[in-house]
């Protein structure tokens, strides 16, 4: 077995206390399934001995049917613990396997791809052993979403976020919990959320306000005078036909915010859990404190309005029985109460559904936040982003995260306030570019809020561009110089109206001949100091480097390689200066492309 990632000690003992309890509630699984079918089997058997006794017998029935939706419910009770268990299970296993370098149970972004985006493509953010895949643990699409959004467009206060993240880290079984409640929903219900349903419209008709107190009184007496043969079969046959004629003109409304509420049951019933966990939880934290402030301590809790909307979703679903659809319509004008139920949820809380799943969904990428921490400590930090655009850059043991850390080699990197460019030089396969993206991811989780990879990371809050990845679009008829003369134009066009942006570049102007790109780089490089832009740039020119005798705010950069006969060696360290051992012509000949 490969030597772990980061330790699994926790999730080891996680999983072996949760087996017990899943054996526990497995066996209680069967015997409800043996429950449920003898107290169905009853209904029928009683129906059969009891028929030769008239009226008195539906008594009997009902009390049975009453009791059978008795053991319905609790058996879903110990399918849903169940479930949140196993969920549990698997939250624990998965961390197992990418403590092995194996994320493939986490979602790994792709369809977030974007090679227009400003970094996001040149950084790897997303895609198979993407850094999207280590770090995400999100379990519902708006949530994947709302993690998307803070990587890609960094948060306004990333210290407050850093700070929650820190105070999650710490309550580990908490923030698992809170994910397997999400985890628990089948694929189709992640994607759904409780807007949707607000968003519809079900109204009630001012009529079923009476007669949800009209129908429970004339059932009743129906009843009664059937029961005592004041009246004969024919005549309750009659009232009941009638009574069921105002349901009939309302089914079609009634059965839609019923399809509506099915929809939306899973979501909230898992969010209605996720929300009482968080009740119960203390945190103290700024951003933490503002959430529970949010949900919990205004008129309209969060908590209590999702426990209305459960109790609404499961008297809905006892319309799918047709009996008991026609009993409940019958004596309690159900359908009635269901309208009009929903309305005045309406009326007391969809002003703020949006608003608390928001809350939800920023959860889901914090824990993710959370998570990542927890796994790498030792390795990650506080990052600082200053104010000051021209402040220093300070980097200390900067390390990739998607490296193993087994194999992790952490440089340090420093820009003074006086220093714009650093430009790296080095042989092929030295570790530059994976310098560079070092730097860009490292900051582009800095500004989202998490930990980054690194022992010191202080940095001026600047939003990342890079061009470091082009290539030729047929369909637009772009060839690849032309691809990345754009590229450099929508660095220069950000930095022209006004942003504040750090640039990272690796090996310019590739698509044109040794001395042009050596002019063009040059000289491009020299716009940017005149714009004061700031940013790194990886080259084989080693003309370049020349700038920084002309420029106090250029410096120069290296890696290195060793060779030594056949055999050839990286040590993936960064050094001050210029590089001075190239190796292509070996690495060539290595490979028998060229003769020695």
């Amino acid at each position: 077995m490969a030597k772990e990632n980061y330790s699994t000690e926790f999730y080891n003992q996680q999983i072996a206390k949760l087996s017990v309890e899943e054996k526990k509630y497995t066996q209680r699984a069967r015997i409800w399934v043996v429950v449920r079918l003898l107290s169905f089997l009853s209904i029928g058997i009683l129906a059969y001995f009891t028929y030769p006794y008239g009226g008195y017998s539906a008594l009997g029935i009902i009390a049975t049917v009453v009791l059978f939706l008795v053991f319905v419910r609790k058996s879903a009770e110990n399918k849903e613990q169940l479930n949140y268990i196993k969920a549990l299970i698997e939250i624990n296993e998965n961390e197992i396997k990418g403590s092995q370098h194996d994320f493939s149970s986490f979602d790994n972004g792709q369809e977030y791809i974007d090679p227009q985006h400003p970094f996001s493509y040149d950084m790897d953010v997303f895609g198979d052993s993407s850094f999207f895949q280590l770090f995400n643990r999100t379990v519902t699409k708006k949530g994947e979403k709302a993690l998307v959004n803070r990587l890609l467009n960094g948060v306004e206060n990333p210290s407050k976020s850093a700070e929650a993240v820190d105070e999650l880290t710490n309550k580990k079984e908490w923030y698992q919990g809170y994910l397997a409640h999400g985890r628990t929903l089948e694929k189709e219900a992640t994607e759904v959320s409780i807007e949707e349903l607000v968003k519809e419209k079900h109204p009630s008709k001012s009529w079923m306000k009476a007669l949800i107190f009209i129908y429970p009184v004339v059932a009743l007496l129906l009843s009664i005078a059937y029961l005592n043969d004041f009246i004969s079969g024919l005549y309750f046959s009659i009232g009941f036909i009638l009574l069921f004629i105002p349901v009939r003109q309302s089914l079609k409304t009634t059965n839609a915010l019923h399809q509506s509420l099915s929809k939306v049951g899973q979501r909230i019933e898992a969010m209605r859990n996720q929300l009482t966990i968080m009740e119960k939880e203390d945190f103290t934290s700024e951003l933490m404190t503002e959430y529970k402030k949010k949900l919990f301590h205004t008129d309209k809790n969060a908590k209590q309005g999702l426990t209305e909307l459960s109790k609404l979703v499961k008297n809905a679903e006892y319309r799918n029985n047709i009996l008991v659809a026609i009993l409940l319509n019958f004596y309690l004008a159900w359908d009635f109460r269901l309208l009009i139920k929903m309305e005045q949820w309406n009326n007391n809380y969809s002003s703020q559904v949006q608003e608390w799943e928001k809350i939800v969904y920023e959860m889901e990428a914090l824990i993710s936040g959370a998570n990542y921490r927890y796994n790498f400590k030792k390795f990650t930090t506080t990052p600082k982003l200053h104010s000051d655009l021209k402040g220093a850059i300070t980097l200390t043991q900067l390390g990739h995260p998607i490296i193993p850390t087994r194999k992790l080699v952490r440089n340090d990197f420093n820009l003074s306030s006086a220093e714009q460019f650093a430009i790296v030089t080095g042989p092929n396969m030295a570790g530059k570019s994976t310098f560079l993206r070092s730097i860009g991811i490292n900051l582009m989780i800095a500004r989202a809020g998490f930990h980054v990879m690194a022992e010191k990371f202080e940095f001026p809050d600047m939003k990342l561009y890079s061009s470091m990845r082009t290539s030729d679009d047929l369909k637009d008829e772009t060839s690849y110089f032309h691809a990345e003369l754009l590229r450099l134009r929508f660095i220069v066009d950000a930095i022209e109206r006004g942003e504040k942006v750090f640039i990272i570049l690796d090996e310019i102007l590739k698509g044109t001949n040794s001395k042009d790109k050596e002019e063009g780089s040059a000289r491009f490089l020299q716009k940017l100091n005149q714009l004061e832009a700031r940013g790194i740039i990886a080259t084989h020119d080693l003309s370049l480097t020349q700038l920084a005798n002309v420029y106090t705010s250029v410096i120069n950069k290296y890696f290195d390689t060793e060779i030594n006969g056949d055999d050839i060696s990286f040590d993936y360290c960064i050094r001050n200066g210029v590089a001075k051992n190239m190796n292509a012509s070996f690495l060539l000949r290595k490979m028998g492309l060229i003769d020695n």
